[in-house]
């Protein structure tokens, strides 16, 4: 009796599981300084007491329930062997202390994707898992507005005690919080019409798509604002007419674009009121967009130590020649690893030896580069290969026509993890690096997790038709 005191219930364990999420969207906003290049973060230790407690649980139980899991074997049997395969990238990596530090976050974050489709697992769950998911993410945005009203930036900012315009919420940098809204967004746009819910929660999911996007714009991100969301955009009105009855579609389209146009209004009205001041340059940023294509038009080739790099011709600055230039600098390491990559978490130290004049930054500042370069062709193809069938399931789950017996919820859900992953295509390019950025192995599990449900929800449906009398004559 006293052990079963002791080990957590799972009530414990639901609970343990909504606060570590919190806290991975929040990252190292909430962390305490224990020795000098080490803080300890909040979701580290949520993370640990759940694995600890889990690990109490199959202690006790000498099982733990994970049948559900069974229908997403393919992904978490590939995070296995990606790890495994990090691990083994140890042996001819350059700098093993980068290597044991970059795999300790692929374990950590792979582990945190899967704890989706675990503690998920049932419609009231997920719900419960959405709402903690909004709730952080609103605080987020908030504090993005009030930022770029006040100028005050959290600790975790680069900008922490400079007088800049810069938005970054609870992230080091305008471009990690961009990419966090347009994998975020899809949801909250979605949710004004995929499912019921009462005219306060509608209210406060319209409110959080405007602050949102208008912290978006303030970001100045171009890959995020004038490409991935433009193409979230895109697929989000071709799916429409799949996604939505026909009647209902015919019935509400006036209202809906009402909706949407007065958020791209109101949008438009903070974007002109707050950011046309002399010291924000986000709005000339994002004008620069199209220099990009300019920028990206020369010749792709290493350049030499004497060359460095130069300011781009379109946007006349050197971000994106030097991301050029980093990537191309990537591919020439893949290349010499013999297609095996560079080890885990090693391209930095390549980068720290090789890289010309020019550049500050040793980070590859691409995710499907960093993928690629640190593990090698065969990790990459298996990846993408897998990204792209959660896409292709999440469309069958979201479609009316393949999969007209899912619930609303799960409907809403698989559409939007669609737009959402389907964004972070483009927006997997802004972040520095995304092997510890939470809001992207989120949205991956939040995905994962609606299969989950859209599977167990279609069994059920067939067992239901299978017991059903026969009303033939």
């Amino acid at each position: 009796m006293l052990s079963s005191l002791m080990l957590p219930r799972q009530q414990w364990l639901e609970k343990l599981f909504y606060a570590m999420i919190a806290f991975a969207l929040l990252g190292p906003t909430l962390r305490v300084p224990l020795i000098p290049g080490f803080k300890l973060t909040f979701f580290r230790v949520a993370f640990f007491a759940l694995a600890v407690a889990l690990i109490l649980r199959w202690v006790n139980d000498k099982r733990i329930e994970a049948s559900h899991m069974y229908r997403i074997r393919w992904y978490w049997a590939f995070f296995a062997f990606w790890v495994a395969y990090a691990a083994i990238s140890l042996t001819w990596v350059i700098d093993l202390g980068r290597g044991i530090k970059y795999l300790t976050f692929l374990l950590m974050m792979t582990l945190l994707c899967l704890s989706f489709p675990f503690f998920a697992n049932t419609e009231k769950q997920f719900w419960q898992t959405m709402r903690t998911l909004f709730w952080v993410f609103f605080a987020i945005v908030a504090f993005g507005l009030f930022e770029s009203i006040t100028f005050f930036h959290l600790p975790s900012s680069r900008y922490w005690l400079d007088d800049a315009p810069n938005i970054t919420s609870v992230f080091r940098n305008q471009n990690d919080l961009a990419t966090a809204i347009t994998l975020a967004l899809p949801f909250l746009g979605t949710s004004l019409y995929m499912f019921k819910a009462n005219r306060r929660t509608k209210v406060l999911a319209y409110i959080t798509v405007i602050v949102a996007s208008y912290c978006l714009l303030a970001t100045g991100s171009r890959s995020n604002t004038m490409l991935a969301l433009p193409l979230i955009l895109l697929v989000w009105a071709v799916s429409l007419p799949f996604t939505v009855d026909r009647e209902k579609l015919k019935k509400n389209f006036l209202r809906g674009l009402s909706v949407f146009l007065s958020i791209v209004l109101i949008v438009g009205l903070l974007n002109v009121s707050l950011l046309s001041g002399g010291k924000n340059s986000s709005r000339a940023k994002l004008a620069s967009t199209f220099g990009i294509f300019l920028d990206l038009k020369g010749d792709w080739k290493v350049p030499t130590d004497e060359e460095g790099v130069s300011e781009g011709e379109g946007t006349g600055g050197t971000s994106i020649t030097v991301r050029q230039t980093l990537l191309l600098y990537g591919l020439k390491y893949l290349q010499e690893s013999n297609y095996m990559g560079v080890g885990a978490g090693n391209v930095e130290a390549h980068n720290e030896t090789k890289l010309g004049k020019g550049i500050n930054t040793v980070n590859i500042h691409n995710w499907w580069a960093e993928v690629s370069v640190n593990f090698g062709v065969l990790i990459f193809v298996m990846y993408m290969a897998l990204y792209f069938g959660l896409l292709h399931w999440l469309w069958r789950l979201a479609s009316m026509k393949r999969s007209p017996h899912v619930s609303p919820l799960i409907r809403w859900g698989a559409l939007s993890s669609l737009l959402s992953l389907t964004g972070f295509l483009i927006g997997g390019v802004a972040p520095s690096t995304c092997i510890h950025f939470t809001p992207m192995w989120i949205s991956y599990g939040v995905a994962l997790a609606v299969v989950v449900l859209g599977e167990q929800y279609g069994k059920r449906q067939k067992r239901c038709r299978r017991h059903l009398p026969s009303t033939g004559e």
